[in-house]
């Protein structure tokens, strides 16, 4: 409970928005749908991951840059917050990797 006070508000809603994308990933091969609900999970959530991702990852750098700052427990809560990010982004490459290497083929 207490990483996720120390995650804060806007880095859980970011880390949210993350688990909640890759759980969108379509199975490759899925037909693209121009209108109705069909367009988040084919259109939007695919052009989205790749930026998400740019951005958990730069929040993670800049956890990185401020756990080498700092000391003791306020260095290992950077430290703790930059792996639980790199786990979010460990999950979402590996929900989105089979769908960009059928883009591929």
């Amino acid at each position: 409970m207490a990483i996720f006070q120390s995650l804060g508000f806007l880095r859980i809603s970011l880390l949210s928005l993350g688990i909640f994308n890759a759980f969108l990933s379509p199975e490759p091969g899925t037909p693209i749908s121009h209108s109705g609900i069909e367009v988040i999970p084919t259109l939007v959530a695919p052009a989205a991951a790749p930026i998400i991702i740019m951005v958990i990852l730069f929040d993670a750098l800049m956890s990185k840059i401020r756990a080498s700052d700092s000391t003791g427990d306020e260095s290992k809560k950077f430290r703790s917050i930059m792996w639980v990010e790199l786990g979010v982004v460990a999950f979402m490459v590996m929900a989105w990797l089979p769908y960009y290497l059928a883009i591929g083929k």
